[in-house]
């Protein structure tokens, strides 16, 4: 499925030169990149969405690095500096490394929690050694996986733009109002296309919690912390993907296991590799859409 092709042609006001609320001059040149003011986030679908929110007006740099975990990241000195000499630092509030930043940050720089207000999923996640054991009071870190989600963090986004950048407000509003048309044409568009509820589908880590909910489907977590499953959890697993009739299989780039395909052809499933930290949100809400409507 391709969203371009169901929805209506949209343009950002923030790309587009609006004399009336931006007075842009449109050149784009490399001294006018370099002069804006920097603000950090903490991984890339959130810089996707505070691009759309700030237009040319910040430049926005990311603390994850490509491919990294962001479960278990922990930044170079690089990357610290960087929100060092930030306007603003927007987390998650949720993955381990970001409280390691803040914890560093001087006053000089004010942090925003861009998913304040989103009801979080729990039980999903574990780091011992049985990928079954969920703790309950852990909460799944992978918000941004979320349509629904995806409008909160712009509202929270928008309000904290405002904090530091007044003279802009109106040029922020606008570009949320845009972005949420948006992403309530792309939400109709997944609801229409997706199977019933209840189909289940396999994913590698559990990064998809939140789309799931969103939608009625149910996510099977099919791989294992430690990377090697012991045989029986392995039978367990195929066992359980087999009995809900799962057909696909996500799997996520930024994980490295050779037990995947060995996972995919026992339970009989399509393989689809997946990128949920990549800038282009909308890509991968498409892919994932696309694959569970086959």
């Amino acid at each position: 499925m391709n969203f371009n092709r169901i929805l209506k042609p949209y343009i950002l006001l923030s790309a587009a030169c609006i004399p009336v609320l931006s007075g842009c001059g449109g050149s784009g040149n490399s001294s006018q990149d370099s002069a804006r003011p920097r603000v950090a986030v903490s991984v890339e679908p959130q810089k996707y969405i505070l691009d759309k929110i700030a237009g040319d007006r910040f430049e926005v740099v990311t603390l994850l690095e490509n491919g990294a975990n962001p479960e278990t990241y922990d930044p170079p000195v690089s990357r610290r500096v960087a929100v060092d000499r930030s306007k603003a630092f927007f987390t998650t509030g949720l993955l381990p490394f970001e409280k390691k930043i803040t914890e560093s940050l001087g006053n000089d720089v004010p942090v925003f929690d861009s998913c304040e207000g989103i009801e979080l999923v729990y039980g999903t996640h574990s780091h011992g050694d049985d990928h079954h054991s969920h703790s309950k009071e852990e909460a799944d870190p992978h918000v941004w996986t979320s349509v629904a989600n995806a409008a909160i963090i712009a509202r929270n986004m928008e309000k904290s733009l405002e904090t530091i950048s007044p003279a802009d407000s109106l040029v922020f509003r606008a570009n949320l109002e845009q972005f949420l048309t948006r992403l309530d044409s792309i939400d109709n568009a997944v609801r229409s296309r997706m199977p019933k509820a209840g189909t289940a589908f396999a994913v590698w880590h559990p990064s998809l919690s939140y789309f799931a909910r969103d939608y009625g489907l149910k996510q099977i977590s099919v791989g294992s912390e430690s990377k090697e499953m012991s045989a029986r959890k392995l039978s367990e697993t195929v066992e359980t993907a087999r009995a809900d009739s799962v057909k696909v299989f996500f799997f996520q780039k930024e994980y490295d296991s050779r037990q995947a395909e060995t996972l995919n052809n026992m339970i009989g499933s399509r393989l689809v590799t997946i990128n949920p930290l990549s800038y282009d949100w909308e890509g991968q809400i498409d892919i994932i859409c696309g694959e569970l409507e086959k």
